[in-house]
Formats: C-alpha cells, structure tokens, sequence
C-alpha cells in the first residue's frame, strides 16, 4: 500500500528573537505558512509531507555592533547541515550578512531550525532575518 499525501509545504519567517540558553534563534514573523509546518514559537520547521525541500536562511550582524564573530547553523534532526558566518575585520563597517541555502531529503517528521548560534543577540531583529522553506518535489 502507498500512502500519498497531497498538498503543499512552504514557509517564510522574519525576525529574530533568540531563545534563552539555547543559543537558537526562531523567527516570529510569519510572512507564508502554508501547510501550517513551520512553528513560530519553536522556530523549527516539522516535515509533513516528504520529499526534497530547498531550506534557505540568511542573517545580518548588527552594523557597527562591539563584537567580531557571529554565526549559527541550520540544524536538521539535531544535526548540523549547513555553517553561517561572519567574521569581518573590523566593526566600523556595514552590518555583514551571512546566508545558507541547500536542497535536502526530507522524512516525515523530520525538524529543522536555525540553532546553535554564536553571538545570536549580535543579528538583526528586524525584517532582514529569515528562514523559509519549500518543498520542491513531494515522494511519490
């Protein structure tokens, strides 16, 4: 028997609030959630409906912020996928942005999020953060 579950998965998320003693971040302003996957509260993505999905992230350290490195990972299933940094030379100059995109497989109940960061409080938390997620083609 093939089980098919129909219908869409897609999310975009903005913001940055950084959750206490975790160093994750989670983005709570949803912009499009459609499939209801993406947690707001959480900032983790739960897979539905399995199959590839294109997971894209990008960050900006805060312009001439006191602190050199920032950077986080976006996780799958407590694993890191994919490295965002920035290390700029001086911190007199602009903001740096820092951005990851990546096609992955994805199994039900699979969870991906943007975690353990270093420096989180040290990124914009305006509209420039976000996280968002699309699934190209579901398993047949």
């Amino acid at each position: 028997m093939i089980c098919i579950i129909s219908g869409t998965s897609q999310f975009t998320a903005t913001g940055r609030v950084t959750i206490p003693g975790t160093g994750n971040i989670r983005f709570p302003n949803v912009q499009v959630n459609d499939g209801g996957d993406y947690n707001a509260s959480t900032g983790v993505f739960t897979c539905r409906i399995p199959g590839q999905y294109w997971i894209s992230s990008t960050l900006t350290k805060v312009y001439n912020d006191n602190v050199d490195e920032v950077y986080c990972l976006v996780i799958i299933n407590g694993s890191s996928k994919l490295e965002m940094t920035t290390d700029p030379v001086s911190d007199e100059t602009a903001g740096y942005s820092m951005s990851a995109s990546a096609g992955f497989h994805l199994r039900l109940g699979d969870r991906v999020q943007v975690g353990e960061c270093g420096n989180p409080d040290h990124i914009y938390n305006t509209i420039d953060p976000f996280f968002s997620g699309i699934l190209i083609k579901p398993d047949v």
